[in-house]
């Protein structure tokens, strides 16, 4: 009975002994796995050759296609058209507001050039007849004639800013365009106009062709003027529209 027990025990500790050796075991070899994993370089996962990429989708592809034949790339379109040492003649017609006189049509034009593409100059001449719808009554109650009307004369020096080119979409193109600012002084000839006479205004150049744009100018006209008895610091109101040519033509 004690031999029994005896070799029970020895079993027990042979199977003890190999389950510490074999997990010890065990363990060397999944340490020595990891730092094997660890010291290993980083496969590079991008192809290492464009021939080496996935195929693109045959459906992104044709969908690319058709959009690519549908969609037409606009970006940024150059001046067509440069003012730099160039000579403009314009002729323009329009509406005149006087102030303290009637309202009445309004022609000339001027001559200009530019220093620069955003800086120029300008010599302006017009005509406009000054009118006054009150005079006949006023005349039949005074009994006398208290308004001359005449034509007037306007002769201007303006300097010209042209800090803003703009494109517009018309039809089925693209127009190129100017904005510009100008400011100056001159005479109005006209007896009921005294001393000298000034403007101020903008105007917007739309470029048709290399060599011809068409104008439309808005502008303020101050002077003093008597008129009827009445003597004031008066704003004339100017608008016209006309076409300017550009010596030498093209860019």
């Amino acid at each position: 009975m004690l031999f029994e027990i005896s070799n029970e025990g020895n079993v027990l500790e042979v199977l003890r002994s190999w389950g510490v050796a074999l997990v010890t075991l065990v363990w060397t070899c999944a340490i020595a796995s990891a730092e094997d994993d660890a010291d290993a370089p980083t496969p590079d996962k991008s192809p290492s050759k464009p021939s080496d990429a996935p195929l693109p989708s045959c459906l992104d592809q044709t969908i690319r296609d058709q959009l690519g034949e549908q969609l037409k790339p606009r970006g940024v379109q150059k001046r067509d058209f440069k003012k730099n040492k160039k000579i403009v003649l314009h002729g323009h017609g329009g509406l005149y507001g006087g102030d303290l006189t009637s309202s009445s049509w309004i022609a000339g034009g001027s001559l200009g050039f530019f220093f620069t593409e955003d800086l120029g100059v300008q010599a302006e001449f017009a005509l406009t007849p000054l009118t006054l719808d009150l005079d006949a009554p006023l005349n039949k109650f005074f009994g006398d004639n208290r308004f001359d009307p005449g034509m007037a004369y306007i002769a201007l020096g303006n300097l010209v800013w042209s800090p803003i080119h703009a494109k517009l979409k018309m039809g089925g193109g693209i127009v190129h365009a100017d904005m510009m600012f100008f400011a100056g002084g001159g005479r109005t000839f006209h007896d009921a106009v005294q001393g000298l006479s000034f403007d101020a205004g903008m105007a917007l150049d739309l470029f048709v062709t290399r060599a011809l744009t068409i104008r439309f100018d808005f502008r303020d006209l101050m002077a003093v003027e008597e008129i009827a008895g009445e003597t004031r610091y008066t704003n004339n109101f100017v608008t016209t529209a006309g076409l300017a040519l550009w010596i030498p033509s093209g860019l």
